[in-house]
């Protein structure tokens, strides 16, 4: 259990446990350092990648580890490809510092959205406002165009109301008059006598039951304006409630560039990440190519060269 640094170093990077526990301690020294800088980015890459896929895949916690474990693997595979490499030509050195540069420019980015969040939500609740607008307008149109119309039968029926309000106060009462004429007549209908009569009558005035049902109309009118008026609010709020909950990456990055450029503090953070970031994806690549041979790397040649005299004395008749 001794050796548990130098064995996970040799299976991260690829080395040989027995071929480097047999040499010197140089090559052994050479695995560890391998390994810390590798364990450096992987760790890095693990916080960026778990970040990602929470934030912007909205992946629950399962699947942010998922996510950085992903990325872990990915990194690893990289720099394998330059550890391993008998020798770095000038391409591959190329393409590894084009393949850094944009991953440093990405974590850069995801690094700035975490330190800069509560910029990020102070400057989302700023545009939160016109978007919300924008995305009820049609809807808040034509519930205004219906509060509208209510308003208009709401004034028409008052009206009414009030000029039967004000009849009813003139006439709370109708007063009918009607004649009653009796006549007497003889056996042989000859007209004796004759009377008249004349009586009234005191009704409730019709236009009570009209009035009532004014007033209930207009209640009910009242009440839908009130109940459009409030679903405008509740339209607000939830559009505002769905635009909250959809981060966008792109529509974070777009936040993003507002507050870095927004003062020269944010764009030295952000560069400050991104050299940080390009220095540890080249931290592997600067130690390959600055390193000296040593005996594990002769090791190696030596087997090779064994090796290909053995194919080579095949292939003699």
């Amino acid at each position: 259990m001794k050796d548990w640094w130098l064995k996970l170093g040799c299976f991260l990077t690829g080395f040989n446990y027995n071929l480097v526990k047999n040499s010197s301690e140089q090559s052994a020294k050479n695995v560890k350092k391998y390994t810390s800088a590798m364990l450096l980015i992987v760790l890095v890459w693990i916080f960026i990648g778990y970040s990602f896929a929470t934030r912007y895949l909205h992946l629950p916690l399962l699947g942010g580890i998922v996510g950085g474990l992903l990325m872990a693997f990915v990194i690893i595979q990289i720099e394998r490809i330059i550890i391993l490499s008998t020798k770095v030509s000038a391409w591959s050195s190329g393409f590894r510092v084009l393949l850094a540069v944009v991953m440093s420019i990405l974590g850069a980015f995801i690094m700035d959205q975490i330190t800069f969040k509560d910029d990020i939500e102070l400057r989302k609740a700023q545009v939160m406002d016109q978007r919300v607008k924008l995305a009820v307008k049609q809807s808040e149109d034509d519930l205004q165009k219906q509060i509208a119309d209510l308003d208009t039968m709401i004034a028409a029926a008052t009206q009414k109301y009030d000029a039967v309000s004000l009849d009813l106060k003139k006439n709370p009462v109708i007063v009918t008059t009607y004649t009653n004429n009796s006549v007497t007549k003889d056996n042989t209908g000859k007209e004796l006598n004759s009377t008249r009569s004349t009586n009234r009558s005191v009704m409730e005035n019709p236009k009570k039951i009209e009035m009532e049902q004014l007033h209930r109309q207009i209640e009910t009118l009242q009440t839908k304006k009130f109940e459009l008026a409030a679903s405008i609010t509740t339209i607000k709020e939830r559009k505002e409630k769905e635009l909250k909950a959809k981060t966008g990456f792109l529509d974070e990055l777009t936040l993003l560039h507002d507050v870095v450029t927004s003062s020269k503090i944010g764009i030295f953070v952000y560069l400050l990440f991104m050299l940080f970031f390009l220095a540890i994806e080249l931290f592997v690549l600067v130690m390959k190519l600055t390193d000296k041979e040593s005996d594990y790397d002769k090791l190696l040649q030596h087997q090779t060269n064994i090796r290909m005299q053995m194919l080579e004395k095949l292939r003699l008749p």
